[in-house]
């Protein structure tokens, strides 16, 4: 541990939630092991939304609201031994993140340390485990869907398919069925982007 303990140092600004941390607490909401990058990106910007978190920047991506400051923080994480990135190449790549000793350590005294933070990322990665199982598309979609609303203004159509059309101006191939489940993914997790019927 003792090659780590500067890692005790890695506040927020004003009480907030450190990146790496986040991306600690959401492996570790999930047992210590969670699949894919997408996911950990997507479980992010929903916790970006709901806790004081250190100033994680989210902008339009292919797989919707991404954040290069996760993306870092994730890397990060693995060259600092905290956490094991397993690469799986067929058929396509993808990757899974677990725990190490490490890593479980430091989660410790986060939780410690920021408690509230750390019960909002819970809940964000229970509620998203119980209503799509944690799979990145269903993830996208809520995203993509709440950053749609998000950047829409409050004159604009609020309906799926009003969604479908402002999501194609950031390049998304939103389908009305995809929107209406992960609107009710959002109003799950309690977030706004409510969109009208």
């Amino acid at each position: 541990m003792g090659q780590h303990a500067n890692l005790k140092y890695c506040k927020g600004g004003a009480g907030a939630l450190h990146k790496l941390y986040l991306v600690l607490a959401i492996i570790d909401a999930n047992g210590g092991r969670i699949e894919g990058r997408t996911v950990v990106q997507k479980l992010g910007y929903f916790a970006t939304l709901k806790a004081s978190l250190e100033g994680i920047r989210y902008k339009d991506y292919f797989y919707g609201p991404f954040s290069k400051d996760v993306a870092i923080a994730l890397e990060d994480t693995r060259a600092a031994l905290l956490v094991n990135e397993t690469v799986r190449s067929s058929p396509i790549e993808s990757y899974t993140y677990s725990l190490t000793d490490d890593g479980h350590e430091i989660v410790e005294r986060v939780r410690n340390e920021f408690p509230k933070e750390c019960a909002v990322i819970d809940k964000i990665v229970a509620v998203c485990k119980e209503r799509c199982g944690l799979f990145a598309h269903p993830l996208a979609c809520a995203a993509k869907s709440h950053y749609v609303l998000t950047h829409a203004g409050g004159k604009a159509d609020r309906t799926p398919a009003g969604i479908e059309r402002m999501a194609s101006s950031f390049g998304w191939n939103l389908k009305e069925d995809d929107i209406k489940r992960g609107v009710g993914l959002l109003e799950a997790l309690s977030l706004s982007g409510k969109a009208d019927s």
